[in-house]
Protein backbone atom coordinates (compact mmCIF):
# COMPACT_ATOMS: atom_id res chain seq x y z
CA UNK A 1 0.00 0.00 0.00
CA UNK A 2 1.18 3.61 -0.79
CA UNK A 3 0.93 6.59 1.33
CA UNK A 4 0.10 8.98 -2.06
CA UNK A 5 -3.05 10.62 -1.20
CA UNK A 6 -4.47 10.35 -5.32
CA UNK A 7 -4.07 6.41 -4.52
CA UNK A 8 -5.82 6.50 -1.09
CA UNK A 9 -8.77 8.88 -2.68
CA UNK A 10 -9.30 6.56 -5.16
CA UNK A 11 -9.05 3.18 -3.20
CA UNK A 12 -11.75 4.79 -1.06
CA UNK A 13 -13.57 5.51 -3.51
CA UNK A 14 -13.56 2.44 -5.32
CA UNK A 15 -14.20 0.93 -1.85
CA UNK A 16 -17.63 2.79 -1.78
CA UNK A 17 -18.90 1.69 -5.21
CA UNK A 18 -17.30 -1.56 -4.09
CA UNK A 19 -18.29 -2.21 -0.60
CA UNK A 20 -14.91 -5.08 -0.50
CA UNK A 21 -11.79 -3.93 0.94
CA UNK A 22 -9.66 -6.20 -0.92
CA UNK A 23 -10.71 -5.54 -4.28
CA UNK A 24 -10.60 -1.73 -4.16
CA UNK A 25 -7.14 -1.91 -3.16
CA UNK A 26 -6.78 -4.42 -6.32
CA UNK A 27 -9.05 -1.53 -8.05
CA UNK A 28 -6.44 1.48 -7.29
CA UNK A 29 -3.46 -0.59 -7.84
CA UNK A 30 -4.26 -1.50 -11.00
CA UNK A 31 -5.39 2.57 -11.44
CA UNK A 32 -1.77 3.46 -10.87
CA UNK A 33 -0.09 0.62 -12.54
CA UNK A 34 -1.83 2.10 -15.43
CA UNK A 35 -1.01 5.47 -14.62
CA UNK A 36 2.90 4.24 -14.79
CA UNK A 37 2.32 3.39 -18.61
CA UNK A 38 0.27 6.29 -19.65
CA UNK A 39 2.15 9.24 -21.68
CA UNK A 40 0.26 12.03 -20.48
CA UNK A 41 -2.60 13.19 -18.90
CA UNK A 42 -4.37 16.37 -18.37
CA UNK A 43 -5.69 16.09 -15.04
CA UNK A 44 -4.76 13.12 -12.94
CA UNK A 45 -7.46 13.20 -10.59
CA UNK A 46 -10.10 13.21 -13.17
CA UNK A 47 -8.42 10.21 -14.94
CA UNK A 48 -7.85 8.48 -11.94
CA UNK A 49 -11.05 8.35 -10.67
CA UNK A 50 -12.69 7.22 -14.23
CA UNK A 51 -10.56 4.63 -14.87
CA UNK A 52 -10.99 3.30 -11.20
CA UNK A 53 -14.95 3.90 -12.18
CA UNK A 54 -14.08 2.06 -15.25
CA UNK A 55 -12.20 -0.66 -13.74
CA UNK A 56 -15.24 -1.09 -10.90
CA UNK A 57 -17.88 -1.13 -14.37
CA UNK A 58 -15.84 -3.73 -15.64
CA UNK A 59 -15.56 -6.57 -12.26
CA UNK A 60 -19.35 -5.75 -11.79
CA UNK A 61 -20.16 -6.79 -15.78
CA UNK A 62 -17.53 -10.16 -15.16
CA UNK A 63 -20.05 -11.19 -12.19
CA UNK A 64 -22.60 -10.58 -14.17
CA UNK A 65 -24.41 -8.39 -12.26
CA UNK A 66 -25.49 -4.89 -12.82
CA UNK A 67 -23.21 -2.80 -9.93
CA UNK A 68 -23.06 -1.62 -6.44
CA UNK A 69 -26.40 -1.02 -4.25
CA UNK A 70 -24.84 2.90 -4.37
CA UNK A 71 -26.44 3.16 -0.91
CA UNK A 72 -24.99 5.45 1.00
CA UNK A 73 -24.39 4.67 4.85
CA UNK A 74 -21.60 6.88 5.84
CA UNK A 75 -22.83 8.51 9.03
CA UNK A 76 -22.14 12.85 10.08
CA UNK A 77 -21.90 12.87 13.80
CA UNK A 78 -21.16 15.95 15.28
CA UNK A 79 -18.40 15.92 18.06
CA UNK A 80 -20.40 19.13 19.68
CA UNK A 81 -23.15 16.59 20.62
CA UNK A 82 -21.30 13.62 21.44
CA UNK A 83 -22.07 13.28 24.84
CA UNK A 84 -25.77 14.02 24.20
CA UNK A 85 -28.28 11.09 23.48
CA UNK A 86 -30.75 13.09 22.40
CA UNK A 87 -29.27 15.16 20.15
CA UNK A 88 -27.65 12.10 18.70
CA UNK A 89 -30.90 10.63 17.81
CA UNK A 90 -32.03 13.26 16.22
CA UNK A 91 -28.98 13.80 14.40
CA UNK A 92 -29.10 9.83 13.31
CA UNK A 93 -32.69 10.61 12.49
CA UNK A 94 -32.06 13.32 10.07
CA UNK A 95 -29.19 11.42 8.78
CA UNK A 96 -31.16 8.47 7.98
CA UNK A 97 -33.36 10.38 6.08
CA UNK A 98 -30.95 12.39 3.86
CA UNK A 99 -29.12 8.82 2.92
CA UNK A 100 -32.90 7.73 2.03
CA UNK A 101 -33.81 10.75 0.01
CA UNK A 102 -30.10 10.38 -1.41
CA UNK A 103 -31.02 6.75 -2.38
CA UNK A 104 -34.17 7.90 -4.14
CA UNK A 105 -31.97 9.98 -6.96
CA UNK A 106 -31.25 8.52 -9.70
CA UNK A 107 -27.89 7.20 -10.48
CA UNK A 108 -26.71 10.19 -11.88
CA UNK A 109 -27.62 12.23 -9.37
CA UNK A 110 -26.41 10.07 -6.48
CA UNK A 111 -22.94 10.25 -8.72
CA UNK A 112 -22.38 13.61 -9.01
CA UNK A 113 -23.58 14.16 -5.00
CA UNK A 114 -20.67 11.51 -4.13
CA UNK A 115 -18.28 12.70 -6.57
CA UNK A 116 -18.82 16.62 -5.47
CA UNK A 117 -19.12 16.50 -1.76
CA UNK A 118 -17.75 12.89 -0.85
CA UNK A 119 -14.35 13.06 -3.09
CA UNK A 120 -14.14 16.69 -3.07
CA UNK A 121 -13.83 16.85 -7.25
CA UNK A 122 -14.41 20.23 -8.93
CA UNK A 123 -17.42 19.84 -11.84
CA UNK A 124 -14.49 19.95 -14.54
CA UNK A 125 -13.11 16.62 -12.67
CA UNK A 126 -16.52 15.11 -12.70
CA UNK A 127 -17.89 16.42 -16.01
CA UNK A 128 -13.97 14.35 -17.54
CA UNK A 129 -14.93 11.51 -14.97
CA UNK A 130 -18.94 11.32 -16.03
CA UNK A 131 -18.26 11.87 -19.75
CA UNK A 132 -20.57 14.54 -19.89
CA UNK A 133 -20.36 18.49 -20.31
CA UNK A 134 -19.75 20.37 -17.31
CA UNK A 135 -23.08 22.25 -17.97
CA UNK A 136 -24.97 18.75 -16.87
CA UNK A 137 -22.54 18.25 -13.94
CA UNK A 138 -23.75 21.39 -13.05
CA UNK A 139 -27.34 20.55 -13.67
CA UNK A 140 -26.86 16.95 -12.01
CA UNK A 141 -25.95 19.34 -8.86
CA UNK A 142 -28.36 21.98 -8.63
CA UNK A 143 -31.28 19.71 -9.70
CA UNK A 144 -30.28 16.73 -7.15
CA UNK A 145 -30.23 19.77 -4.34
CA UNK A 146 -33.28 21.29 -4.95
CA UNK A 147 -34.60 17.49 -5.05
CA UNK A 148 -33.38 17.05 -1.60
CA UNK A 149 -33.95 20.48 -0.47
CA UNK A 150 -37.71 20.39 -1.41
CA UNK A 151 -38.61 16.42 0.02
CA UNK A 152 -36.44 17.36 3.53
CA UNK A 153 -38.20 20.15 4.30
CA UNK A 154 -41.76 18.77 3.41
CA UNK A 155 -40.66 16.09 5.85
CA UNK A 156 -39.37 18.53 8.58
CA UNK A 157 -42.06 19.71 11.34
CA UNK A 158 -42.79 23.02 11.29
Amino acid sequence: MTSDPLYQAVRRYALRLLGDVEIAGDIAQEVFLRRQTQKSVKNERAWAYRTARNLVTDYFRQRGSRGPTEELTDSFPDESTRFRPLQQAEQKEQAEMLHDKLNDLSSRHREAIRLKFQEGLSYVEIAKMMNEPRTTVAWLLRDAIEKLRTELFALSPE
